[in-house]
Order: structure tokens, then sequence, then C-alpha cells
């Protein structure tokens, strides 16, 4: 059995498809799948989450690109409100691919520490968002002494990959590790206690077109022959390792 720890059910190339989304995943072995709401209308996620309880969790954030006082104001709110339901705070994070301007960046970090501070006072692990930042994004996780972090997407260079491991932050490998060098050299990093599995569906599809959960078995098997193991190996350990990260067992007791 899988997980897919990161996705985006509530994007609009999902449309009124997810039914079958859904049972491609129970049809491919998935077990669990957390959709990440990073948009101010939660209302079409929430509705899936309680379509699909026990199946699909929930993780509410701002991306990055969006980050603004009130945006940020909005979001806060969000997660205070449904603190209960969701299974983790993000994805949250920086972004210097989208955002080159220095004084946005800088309001990024001040968001970013928001919300790792309300992570922390609500006991929340944290889904962190870091493109062409991931050494700023670091240095804030350890400014603040961030637990329970995982590095969704991590597409950093060796050196900043061993520091999230020594850290003990989990990675998440995404199913483009087919056709991805760097998210091939990253599933040879990182090791397997501290690895998770995602789409980032509807994105970082491992063949053209839209992504979807159930090509997280794909991605797994791409991993096993990467680390020269099992496909058994990598299933076992990266579902403990999410249902461990989004305490999972303590939502289907």
């Amino acid at each position: 059995m899988l997980i897919d720890s990161h996705c985006h059910l509530d994007a609009k190339w999902f449309g009124n498809d997810i039914p079958n989304v859904m049972q491609n995943a129970k049809n491919s072995g998935i077990e669990a799948i957390i959709t990440s709401s990073i948009a101010p209308d939660i209302h079409q996620t929430k509705a899936i989450v309680e379509t699909y309880p026990n199946f699909v969790f929930w993780a509410l954030g701002l991306h990055p690109p969006g980050v603004d006082p009130q945006t940020v104001q909005a979001t806060t709110a969000l997660i205070d409100q449904h603190g209960a339901a969701i299974v983790a705070i993000g994805e949250v994070g920086l972004d210097y691919y989208w955002v080159k301007d220095q004084q946005l960046r800088e309001r990024q970090k001040e968001a970013f520490r928001v919300f790792i501070d309300l992570a922390a006072k609500l006991g929340k692990p944290l889904v962190v968002h870091a493109r062409d930042a991931h050494a700023d994004a670091i240095e804030i996780l350890e400014e603040r002494n961030a637990n329970d972090v995982l590095m969704h997407c991590f597409s950093g260079n060796e050196v900043e990959a061993r520091r999230v491991i020594e850290n003990g932050w989990y990675i998440s490998v995404p199913t483009s590790v087919v056709n991805r060098k760097v998210h091939q050299a990253m599933a040879r990093t990182v090791p397997l206690n501290l690895m998770l599995l995602e789409t980032d569906a509807p994105y970082l599809a491992p063949t053209k077109g839209r992504n979807e959960s159930a090509n997280i078995r794909i991605s797994a098997q791409k991993i096993a022959e990467i680390k020269a193991t099992t496909l058994e190996e990598v299933a076992q350990k990266t579902t403990s390792n999410a249902r461990k990260f989004y305490r999972l067992d303590e939502r289907t007791q």
C-alpha cells in the first residue's frame, strides 16, 4: 500500500473527474491521499475530504507567490478555524522562481515565519514549498527551531539535502522522478527512513498529461530501481513515514 503525501485535488484540471481519480488510486494500491488547499476558497477541498473520509486528508496553506498581508491574514484565520480538521499546515514557504522582487521575497520570509510559528502553536506538521530558495528556507526553519517538517518536492543541491537530513526532516520525492534528473538525484540521496512519495498532482506527471495519485506506484518502482531495493520496501517505509508525519493513525482509529 502507498500514500500520496501531497497533491491538489481542487485543481481545475480534475474538473468533475474526482470519482475516477479516486477509483484509479484505490486500484493502484493507494491507501491515503493528502490534498493541499492553497486557495482562499476551501469549499471544494472540504467537499472532497467529506466524500472520501479516512482516504483523503486535508492540509491547508498558502502558495508563496500569493503572499500579501490580506492572504496571510485570511489563511491563518482559516487554519485557526479548521485546525481540528486539517492534518498539516502547508504548503507554505518561499518561491524565488516566480518572485524576483527582493521586497516581495522579504514579505514571503515574514509570512513563512508566521506559518512556522502557527504550526508550532497548534502542534501541526509543516509542509514546505521551497523553489530556488532552499538555503533561505532551511535557514528560517532552523532559526525557528522547526520540527515535523516535510520538504515537499525538494530539488535543492546535495549539500542542502544533507542539511535537511541532518535536521531529521522529511523529503518527498515526486512522480517526476521517472524523468527528471534532479529528483532522481534526490531519490539517491535521501534515505528511505526520511522519504515520502508525492504526485503534486495534477502537476509533475511521470508521463505527458495530467498527473494523479495512481501514479505513485510508478514512482515507487523507479525509486526501488535507483536504490537497488524492492518495491515492497519502498512502499512499506514511505507509507510508514507518511502515516507518522501526518499522524494518520490518530485519524483512522
